[in-house]
């Protein structure tokens, strides 16, 4: 199937992220004093920005509501009850999906930040940042539930646009699934289509350290271990034509044909360079 068709009002996009918030995300990012979910929220936050920015024309007009947007958290409370759902706040609380529209309107707080450039005399520069998702870690991972909440959601979805490009699911987890096998889940999402192509699966495994480098989008499933990575190798669909030319430039060498919507061992650049492939590559996509 094709996964060309044009983003825009009529047939707009939808991109589902969801995100690992059991305990093992308080960890520290591999390479990194940031934990993994607190890594995990900011590089998110600054997706969203970003989107947003891409639906905007001009800075006198609101962002055009090319996309929806939808962001469940899922992990279990003290008594292993699964927390799965929307995890932004303020006025977007309870809502499955959003528009790229409402999350300009309505951010969680706008912070104020320094970055400073790569040379070392340069001054650093104050910015504003706004934010909707904050970091949680704690309890179990319900995948499961998470995958089967997010299908519901798509389904919906791509009977409201059957024409439009298909939506993209994108799993943030550093751990297997405690409510039990995701494969069946994950293949109820990817089964699930419009005219333009099935939806996409795509799945990051994030490092806390231990390994040499991360594995990013490989095609063969006998490049990653038996075990956790192997499970979501199998779970992710492979990259359309546009999003392998786009890993092909992000990486800075070859990303085999076929490869797949899959990091592992990922550390905060890999998920950098994930999340913008899977997401920042509509670009040539957008009317």
């Amino acid at each position: 199937m094709a996964y060309t068709q044009r983003i825009d009002r009529i047939t707009p996009g939808c991109l589902v992220f969801l995100i690992d918030q059991s305990e093992s995300m308080s960890d520290n990012m591999a390479g990194s004093s940031t934990s993994k979910a607190v890594a995990v929220a900011e590089q998110l936050n600054g997706i969203l920005f970003e989107l947003i920015q891409r639906c905007s024309k001009s800075h006198s007009e609101p962002p055009r509501p090319y996309f929806g947007v939808s962001v469940v958290g899922y992990n279990t409370d003290q008594s292993g009850r699964a927390l799965v759902g929307s995890r932004l706040s303020g006025g977007l609380s309870n809502q499955s999906m959003v528009w790229t529209t409402d999350l300009a309107l309505n951010p969680l707080r706008i912070e104020e930040r320094l970055r400073k450039d790569a040379d070392p005399d340069a001054t650093a520069i104050r910015y504003k940042s706004p934010v909707w998702l904050d970091p949680v870690a704690g309890g179990g991972t319900p995948m499961c539930q998470a995958l089967d909440m997010a299908g519901r959601t798509i389904r919906s979805w791509v009977d409201s646009y059957p024409d439009g490009f298909p939506p993209i699911v994108i799993n943030l987890t550093d751990g297997e699934s405690t409510d039990g096998n995701p494969h069946d889940w994950a293949e109820r999402i990817r089964g699930l289509s419009t005219t333009d192509g099935n939806v996409l699966l795509f799945n990051v495994g994030i490092s806390s350290g231990g390994a040499s480098s991360p594995v990013m989008f490989p095609s063969n499933a006998n490049s990653v271990a038996p075990g956790f990575g192997r499970s979501l190798f199998e779970m992710s669909s492979e990259l359309p034509r546009f999003m392998l030319d786009a890993a092909r430039a992000s990486q800075g060498f070859s990303v085999p044909d076929g490869a797949r919507g899959f990091a592992l061992d990922a550390d905060l650049r890999a998920v950098m360079t994930f999340l913008n492939v899977g997401t920042m590559s509509f670009g040539s996509l957008l009317r």
